[in-house]
Formats: structure tokens, C-alpha cells, sequence
């Protein structure tokens, strides 16, 4: 037998992203993973595709992306063949973010399985979703995914909704349908778990006005992330209350688009925030009237439960996996934006929230606290076990 928080002996080779390809959240969950299986004395290595034509200037972007290509696609499968033939047995691998699912053409004789967190791209390169086009090359790299996650003998995905696209788009067998949802970092997790009193915010965080109640958004300019509703919120909600703030935890908007969205009087209200880290992260979601974060799609949304965790409630779209996330049912709104005054009734009901007692806002805090201190790396570390012994054992057997 084998303690509660202990696997038989494994290694885990958990294949992360292309370094200069940026991707802070998919470090961030392939580093979760790594400390999670460390403390149960798991043998785990991360490998990543090595930078050697990039070396030459490899980006997200232009020239530089495709001297990335090179080593990811041309030169990294000899790497990782190479790497597969040291590892001890039993093994297994784990490719931490789907984009790298082609890989699984060099693992159809190893143990292995794909965290799914989102098909965005590859339904937008099946022309799924009108507002964001691809160009010839982004489609041939999604088909590439697509094909790649078909050959997967194993899908974990971060959401029921994308659970949901993956059995429409690669397929319904059970191996493929399993759903673990993402942790929170430590930090976070604490933060839920510790009292909250409404009575004291913290003092004038990152350098906002002194004193003055604020709402926030955090995100970057794709399309989906509707900043145009966060406009248009803080407008309405500026006319109850002059004082309002919004700080911005991303790109600042341009003239047009703050005149756009009947903003373009209330720039000096409208404050922007980079680079910060969890600590002041964690000290602006404690402070803030509400998180505004309007996405029309996602494919997990790590600030909604953040924000919880930290005692601020989040307006969110009713679309999966966003209303899932969201524990503050008052705040779940309506998600056909064509109505007529949308904004104005999304509006109200942030206002509604912000304008309740302590009392009930206390109530609401501990509801919101609860549910985001269950999304553990504990959690997510035992299913993610579990389903590498059923892969081992899958694999043994046939």
C-alpha cells in the first residue's frame, strides 16, 4: 500500500512550450504541475523544445516566428525521440498545452496524454468563429493540432466547454473526455482560505487615487475579450458615483476607442497596470468593487477565480466556462449582447452588487471564497495521477 499523497514509482516527462513563444499562463501551469508531483516523490523532468535556430531572433512574430517553427517542428522530434529512448520505466508524458499535440506522431508507442485547455484556434481555422479570421498559414498549424489530438490516446480537459468542443471536434471516446480543471497557485489558495473584512481595503494599492472605490479588468486586446463592455460598464456606473476609478491590468485603450464607449471624459479615471506580480495582483482584486471581465470565450478563466479567492466578485457573461467559474449568481449576465439596453441592464446589475450592505457583501464574499479555495494543485495533481496509472495500465495491456 501506498501513502494517501503517493504514487508507485513514475517518472513524468512533462513537455512545455517553446520558451520564446512567451505563453506565461502554460509556464505557469506545466510549473504547478512540476511542484504538485514533487511533493509525492514523483520523478519529474520538464522539457521544452530547445532554442537553436531561434537563437538567430525567434518571436511570436513575423521572421522570428518561423525560425521558431524550425526548432519546434523540424528539429525538436529528433530531440524528443532522442530523450524518449533515456527514460526510465514506467513513464509517461505529459504535453502540458494542446498546441504541442503534434507531437504525439513520436508517442504512439509511449504512455502519454494532452491537457486541452481551450480549441479557439482550430475552431477558428474551421471558420467556427467569424470574428477572428486565420490566414493560410495559422490554418495549416491548427489542422497540424487537430491531427496531432486525434492520435492522442489520452485528453484532459480544463472545462466542461472545451471537453465539449473536443468530443465534436476529435472525438467521443471516454479516453478523450476527462475533465480536470485548473489550480490556483499556494498563494491564492491562502487568500481564500483567510477571513475577509469589508470594513478595511487595502490603502491606495499600486498607486491608485487614495481612497477611492474602483472596478478593474484584466485581459489582453483579443477580440473576445469584449474591453468594449468594460467601457461601456464603467461609463454607466461612473454616472452614480464621480468618484469611480477603473484600473486596467493590461493594453490602454486608444482615444477611439475610449470615445467610442463614452469613455472619452473619463480617461483620467482610467488607470494601467503591467508587469505587476501575484502579491500586487492579490492587493488590487482585494480592493476592487468588482472584477469586470465580459469574455465572450475562454477556454478556463484564471482571473474569476483569483478575484474570488481575494473576496472580489466578478460580473462574467453567461457562457460556459465562465458562469461555471462564477459564484456569485447576481452577477452572471445575460449573454445575448444584441438586446436592446444590454448594457445599461449589465450595468445595473454590477451597480446592484456594489451598492449592497456589508452584511450581505460579507455573505457573498465567504460564498465566492469557498467555492475558489476547491480549485487545489492538490485536486488537480491526485486526478492527474490517477489517470497516469490508468494510462500505464491502458498501455500495458494492450
Amino acid at each position: 500500500m501506498h501513502p494517501p499523497n503517493q504514487t508507485p514509482e513514475l517518472h513524468v516527462l512533462l513537455l512545455g512550450n517553446y520558451r520564446p513563444d512567451g505563453q506565461r499562463s502554460m509556464r505557469r501551469f506545466a510549473e504547478l504541475l512540476s511542484a504538485g508531483l514533487t511533493q509525492r516523490n514523483i520523478t519529474v523532468e520538464t522539457y521544452q523544445p530547445p532554442v537553436v535556430i531561434g537563437k538567430l531572433g525567434a518571436k511570436g512574430y513575423g521572421f522570428g516566428k518561423w525560425l521558431g517553427y524550425i526548432d519546434k517542428y523540424l528539429l525538436f522530434p529528433f530531440f524528443l525521440k532522442h530523450k524518449l529512448r533515456q527514460l526510465k520505466v514506467p513513464h509517461i508524458v505529459h504535453i502540458c498545452d494542446h498546441s504541442n499535440a503534434p507531437y504525439t506522431r513520436w508517442l504512439q508507442h509511449t504512455p502519454h496524454l494532452v491537457t486541452c485547455h481551450d480549441l479557439l484556434a482550430v475552431r477558428a481555422a474551421l471558420d467556427e468563429i467569424p470574428q477572428h479570421k486565420l490566414k493560410w498559414t495559422g490554418k495549416q498549424q491548427q489542422a497540424m493540432i487537430l491531427r496531432g489530438l486525434k492520435r492522442s490516446a489520452c485528453i484532459a480537459s480544463v472545462s466542461d466547454a472545451t471537453r465539449d468542443d473536443v468530443a465534436r471536434l476529435v472525438g467521443n471516446e471516454p479516453s478523450r473526455l476527462h475533465v480536470i480543471t485548473n489550480a490556483l497557485d499556494d498563494s491564492f489558495i491562502q487568500m481564500a482560505n483567510s477571513p475577509t473584512n469589508t470594513s478595511t481595503r487595502p490603502n491606495n494599492p499600486l498607486r491608485l487615487p487614495s481612497n477611492a472605490p474602483y472596478v478593474m479588468h484584466i485581459g489582453g486586446e483579443k477580440w473576445y475579450k469584449n474591453r468594449a463592455a468594460v467601457l461601456r460598464f464603467f461609463a454607466k456606473l461612473s454616472q452614480q458615483d464621480d468618484a469611480l476609478q477603473l484600473a486596467i491590468v493590461g493594453p490602454c485603450f486608444s482615444k477611439d476607442q475610449l470615445k467610442a464607449n463614452q469613455c472619452d471624459t473619463l480617461a483620467e479615471r482610467i488607470h494601467y497596470l503591467e508587469g505587476i506580480d501575484d502579491a500586487e495582483l492579490q492587493t488590487l482584486y482585494s480592493g476592487a468593487e468588482l472584477l469586470l471581465f465580459p469574455s465572450s470565450l475562454e477556454g478556463f478563466g484564471w482571473p474569476i477565480l483569483e478575484a474570488q479567492a481575494c473576496g472580489c466578485a466578478v460580473a462574467t457573461l453567461n457562457i460556459a466556462p465562465m458562469n461555471e467559474l462564477n459564484a456569485t449568481t447576481a452577477l452572471i449576465l445575460d449573454a445575448n449582447a444584441t438586446k436592446p439596453q444590454w448594457h445599461e441592464h449589465a450595468s445595473d446589475q454590477c451597480l446592484k452588487y456594489i451598492q449592497l450592505n456589508a452584511s450581505e457583501k460579507a455573505a457573498a464574499q465567504i460564498k465566492m471564497k469557498q467555492f475558489a479555495a476547491t480549485f487545489t494543485n492538490n485536486a488537480a495533481i491526485s486526478a492527474y495521477c490517477a489517470l497516469y496509472q490508468e494510462r500505464l495500465t491502458s498501455t500495458a495491456t494492450v
